[in-house]
């Protein structure tokens, strides 16, 4: 198996010694944490969306196309209050949530068209809102 980072390692230790994990669950959510690295690393193609829930929340996402559908790699939550959340293969959840297993749909998200530079503005700079 691929080794990761010594934090990354550490930080799903933790979250699977605290949520009692058993080793096949451990062993699926590492499988998912080395897909979605690998897809991150990778060269194909991504595409950028943006929406604003309900609760005011800013939510940004990163997919690739991978076998025939958008994979969400790396989605950012930028709160009213200025919480943010990150999801990606280093943190794929936390107690507060975890990064969709769903299929990017714009159409069905309701998303407007994000470009790289401003997904990755965002995802450098907490301070950054889709509605400031």
């Amino acid at each position: 198996m691929s080794s990761f980072p010594d934090e990354v390692e550490g930080y799903y230790a933790e979250l699977a010694e605290r949520r009692g994990w058993p080793a096949e669950t451990v062993a699926a959510i590492r499988s998912t944490v080395e897909l979605i690295r690998d897809l991150d690393r990778g060269t194909a193609s991504r595409t950028y969306g943006a929406a604003v829930d309900d609760y005011g929340t800013d939510w940004l996402y990163e997919a690739v196309w991978h076998e025939r559908e958008w994979v969400v790699i790396r989605q950012l939550g930028v709160g009213e209050d200025g919480e943010l959340t990150r999801y990606w293969w280093q943190r794929l959840e936390d107690d507060e949530g975890i990064l969709t297993d769903q299929a990017l749909d714009r159409e069905n998200w309701g998303l407007r068209h994000l470009s790289r530079e401003d997904f990755y503005t965002a995802w450098d700079d907490p301070g950054w809102s889709l509605t400031a």
